[in-house]
């Protein structure tokens, strides 16, 4: 019974706070991701064209822009905010249980937010920002490690400097840098290096405020994660604190 209050929680903060999150990418960072797809697909010379065989590479599917690719953000968001929202709403449930006189509110709500804000988007942010259709990555294998890599010592650390009993749990913030004097993958060559110098231009204007609109969007989403898993926590896991 305990278990599903928590998921019935985690259901219900990842709908709200998904639905929140997209509505703010709709206005702040599509239009910015739609600009950026019209370069998609023009290299700066034509390809040949054997009239011979006309073999057409096949594209990958995609949802249509419009209503169609609208549902299926809107479906991402709410998985990803709920799956989120579980992790947040078990720590909180925890930390409860290991300092029974403490009880929550909206203060809370704010730092666990800006905690999962700096662990899950600003740590791996800084050595891997959001990028645009068009860039140039390093392998996805090597760019998923060296996330998965910022992301488990910058949770780490924090726990530690949070949670910790000793003086000495401060130096556990040192995890933090970790990552960061290790080095995230990146491609040896420009960012958008097949594109002619006026289009890289634009793109690589389009980055910067790519990584500012998705920076502000995932603000919202955190905060809106933390404050709706403390009301959530108190109207429905431990509604006696």
């Amino acid at each position: 019974m305990f278990f599903r209050r928590i998921v019935f929680s985690a259901l219900l903060v990842g709908g709200l706070s998904g639905l929140l999150l997209t509505a703010v990418q709709l206005w702040q960072v599509m239009p910015i991701l739609q600009s950026a797809e019209r370069f998609e697909g023009e290299p700066a010379s034509a390809p040949s064209h054997d009239h011979a065989t006309h073999e057409h590479p096949t594209e990958p599917w995609a949802p249509a822009d419009g209503i169609e690719r609208t549902g299926f953000t809107l479906l991402t968001n709410v998985l990803t905010a709920a799956g989120l929202a579980l992790v947040v709403i078990a720590a909180m449930v925890a930390s409860l249980k290991a300092n029974p006189p403490t009880s929550l509110n909206w203060r809370h709500g704010v730092l666990w937010g800006a905690a999962g804000y700096t662990v899950f988007f600003l740590a791996p942010a800084l050595g891997l920002p959001p990028e645009i259709p068009g860039a140039a990555a390093a392998p996805l294998e090597g760019r998923q490690l060296w996330w998965l890599f910022a992301v488990v010592c910058t949770a780490t650390g924090l726990a530690g400097a949070a949670f910790g009993k000793s003086y000495w749990r401060w130096a556990a913030l040192v995890l933090l840098v970790v990552p960061h004097l290790v080095g995230a993958p990146h491609p040896s060559t420009a960012m958008f290096a097949g594109q002619p110098p006026d289009a890289a231009a634009e793109l690589t204007d389009l980055a910067r405020q790519f990584i500012a609109a998705t920076a502000v969007a995932t603000a919202v989403l955190w905060l809106a994660l933390g404050l709706s898993s403390v009301w959530t926590v108190r109207r429905f896991v431990e509604p006696s604190d």
